[in-house]
């Protein structure tokens, strides 16, 4: 099976790489767009990230630059709004040339290159036509000077048709004289009445003025402020034409700033980009993501070839797990000797233990955010490698301009071939294979719209000894569409499906060789919006649901000569959903203070047959009283709760913070397992009529500081968490062959503290 397993990989991979050497491919605009992935990013990591992933440098001078976090409003920002947009309030300039280079100056702006019109200038040709005032622009040469351009007047409509309204309202587009494109975020400013206007992501502005003659400023970042006399007599379209900027420079240094720590809201908050994964040890050839958390303050490994870990003294099955918005539940190779994550396909990920937003649920302790990497939007690239035990390639590029990119990645083993040189006869006698394979593909419809299709597959196989063979996979999709309903307001509706299945075949025993499967299905759909029409608030708010289904499988006899008597072991069904808002507020120019809810129903779901038992006593056969059979989904038990989420930061000085916060989550899906490590046949059991929720409450204090100008970043954070109806086991229980596991649980409370301190250089030697 494992031939045909590597064989269809192998067909695979070739296959689509001749599919991808006939795309026709093109180039990109320009212009580059940059999706959330970059959002909330400090100023090295932004610029490390923008330049893997596009043809484009930073020049800048490294007094210059303020310690901020790159902010990015809504999907698909130009990278010289989002430039704009974070530096302005900084009196940083920004310039770029037709090479993907992008200057950041203190008070002036570059002009990289004469207008190709330089000695050419639209003025003003008013023409009769149909349409209420429209004005027209033909080119027509005319000198002018680098700093000074004549105000002409332009007269927008006509008499006759503003007899009836001493208001008109003029609209238009705002357009760089070099490539005739749209300039968003321009302003326009009436200088006799003292307002204004500014154009939106398509380079469109709105001005209700009333009819008279004006003067109106008409700039934007990057191109020279220009003049011009408006003489409005109705309603009507007018657009205007900005030169760009031009003068010379002294020299640059490319520098890069510590990553910013200590003004965000954030806490128990850890971040890992392309630069931090880059520099991940190679182990056999592999780096392992899951392995790199456990450096982190509060993550302890949960025992030798495992790739699970405790979070903050809590079990391991309090970890929720995301690649991309796939759910993944078991996140290992080889029973936890590898990342089950192609290392290549990942653009970063986050580690939520303290302040966890409002958008997550269902986990006590962490969530763990696996952004996969998006295809390169400019050029096709392919990248590969063979290690002692496996081998991998990545395929990117545009398929269709502007329109569509994919990455695609895919990785196996042929770790049989080592099993080999092992001497011992259990190890040389036993067989494992393992593979993963991921796809991303981004369609941009518009600038307001955007699909996403992530798929995810894993699996492995191994033979132990020719006594016991476990193969066990994940497999995944998500289909995410975003749309801005205004430059201040988007949402983002995504369907995700994730599956995780074992099956093992255990013959060491004839009498009781016997085969047992199980098989979890999650989906889930969330809408998640985003605001920040409000000055000082940064608002999101949505809704998300998902549905359990559970095979808990059965156990079957091998061959005919075993004993094993058949035994079905029945399923799940579960269903929640949570409604959640959230709110960043920068009450203070030194405080700021997210407060979130959260608010979580589950119902436990038949079709199902379920015991009732004695109250206070134990949960045994002889405590049993009913016995009820429940119809598909029909409702079995119900539960409901609210989840708090607060914390404040205060800033004590520019590299000096403290912090507090406070988390109150619930947990309906937990993991049957009584070993310390991770096993591929640990099945994960939901809450009922005789198992409840569990409810964790989490408290943290800390300071945050950067150090030395700022060459490190210094934590130091303590913690106290209670966990009420914590999920134990029996000694001895029976957890994978069992009918009625609420007879082998027990649920108690948890306390655990401690104080987590980590000093980090971002940057340097």
């Amino acid at each position: 099976m494992k031939f045909h397993q590597n064989n269809f990989l192998g067909r695979g991979i070739l296959l689509f790489l001749l599919f991808i050497l006939t795309i026709q491919l093109y180039g990109q605009k320009d212009g580059v767009l940059l999706t959330k992935e970059y959002n909330n990013l400090s100023w090295i990591d932004f610029v490390e990230k923008v330049e893997s992933n596009y043809d484009v440098s930073f020049f800048f001078h490294p007094d210059s630059i303020p310690i901020i976090n790159i902010l990015i409003n809504n999907d698909k920002a130009k990278l010289q709004k989002v430039l704009t947009e974070n530096f302005e309030t900084f009196n940083i300039k920004i310039s770029s040339d037709h090479y993907g280079n992008f200057f950041l100056t203190k008070g002036q702006t570059l002009l990289t290159r004469l207008p190709d019109d330089f000695f050419e200038y639209p003025i003003v040709k008013t023409e009769k036509a149909d349409t209420l005032g429209t004005i027209v622009e033909p080119v027509n040469n005319f000198l002018k000077t680098n700093n000074a351009y004549i105000a002409r007047t332009r007269i927008v409509g006509s008499k006759k048709k503003g007899l009836h309204s001493p208001h008109a309202e003029i609209s238009g587009y705002i357009i760089s004289m070099k490539d005739s494109l749209p300039i968003i975020g321009a302003t326009i400013y009436v200088k006799d009445l003292e307002t204004g206007a500014a154009t939106n992501d398509k380079g469109l502005y709105t001005l209700t003025l009333p009819k008279g003659k004006y003067t109106m400023n008409v700039r934007s970042i990057g191109y020279e402020e220009t003049k011009f006399k408006v003489e409005v007599l109705s309603g009507g379209h007018l657009d205007f034409y900005l030169p760009n900027l031009v003068f010379l420079i002294d020299e640059v240094e490319i520098s890069a700033q510590s990553h910013h720590n200590v003004r965000g809201v954030q806490m128990g908050f850890e971040k890992l980009t392309i630069k931090d994964i880059k520099e991940i040890p190679v182990v056999l050839g592999e780096k392992d993501i899951i392995k790199i958390a456990l450096l982190l303050p509060g993550v302890q490994q949960v025992g030798e070839g495992s790739s699970g870990f405790n979070v903050r003294g809590s079990p391991t099955d309090q970890n929720l797990f995301y690649m991309g918005n796939i759910p993944v539940y078991n996140t290992s190779h080889l029973f936890g000797f590898f990342s089950a994550f192609h290392p290549d396909a990942i653009s970063d990920f986050t580690l939520y233990k303290s302040n966890i937003p409002a958008k997550y649920g269902g986990r006590l302790s962490s969530i763990f955010d696996i952004t996969p990497k998006q295809g390169n939007k400019q050029k096709f690239s392919a990248r590969g490698g063979i290690s002692p035990i496996t081998a991998r390639i990545l395929v990117e590029g545009p398929a269709i301009k502007d329109k569509l990119n994919y990455m695609v990645g895919f990785r196996s083993t042929y770790s049989d071939w080592v099993l080999q040189f092992v001497t011992d006869p259990d190890v040389k006698n036993s067989k494992a294979s393992f593979g993963d394979a991921i796809t991303n593909l981004s369609y941009h419809i518009d600038n307001k719209n955007e699909l996403k299709l992530l798929t995810y597959y894993s699996y492995d196989k191994i033979s132990l000894a020719k006594k016991v063979d476990n193969k066990y996979n994940n497999a995944g999709a998500s289909l995410s569409w975003y749309h801005a309903l205004s430059g201040r307001h988007d949402f983002n509706l995504t369907l995700a499906y994730g599956k995780y299945n074992f099956g093992e075949d255990n013959y060491e025993y004839g009498l009781s060789a016997y085969s047992m499967d199980y098989e979890l299905q999650h989906y889930e759909a969330d809408l998640d919006f985003s605001f920040t029409g409000l000055e000082n608030h940064r608002i999101t708010y949505g809704i998300n649901s998902i549905l359990y289904k559970i095979d808990n499988g059965s156990q079957l006899p091998l061959n005919e000569a075993s004993q094993i008597t058949p035994l079905d072991l029945g399923k799940q069904k579960g269903a929640e959903l949570a409604a959640y808002l959230g709110d960043e507020w920068k009450a203070l120019p030194k405080l700021t203070i997210y407060g979130g809810l959260r608010y979580n129903y589950y119902a436990s779901l038949g079709p199902n047959t379920v015991f009732g038992y004695e109250e206070n006593l134990p949960k045994k056969p002889e405590n049993i009283i009913d016995t009820m059979a429940f119809s598909n989904n029909e409702v079995i038990k119900d539960y409901n709760g609210l989840d708090l989420r607060f914390a404040a930061t205060y800033l004590i000085n520019p590299d000096l913070s403290v912090k507090i916060s406070y988390n109150n989550l619930h947990q309906y899906i937990f993991m049957l397992s009584n070993t310390v490590a991770l096993s591929p046949t640990d099945k994960w059991q939901l809450c009922n009529n005789n198992i409840e929720p569990m409810l964790g409450n989490q408290f943290s204090l800390g300071f945050y500081s950067n150090l030395v100008n700022p060459a490190f970043e210094v934590s130091v954070e303590g913690y106290y968490k209670n966990v009420h109806n914590l999920v134990e086991y029996k000694d001895g229980a029976n957890l994978v062959i069992n009918e009625h596991p609420e007879m082998d649980v027990l649920q108690g409370e948890l306390d655990s503290y401690g104080i987590e301190m980590m000093v980090k250089k971002p940057f340097g030697k």
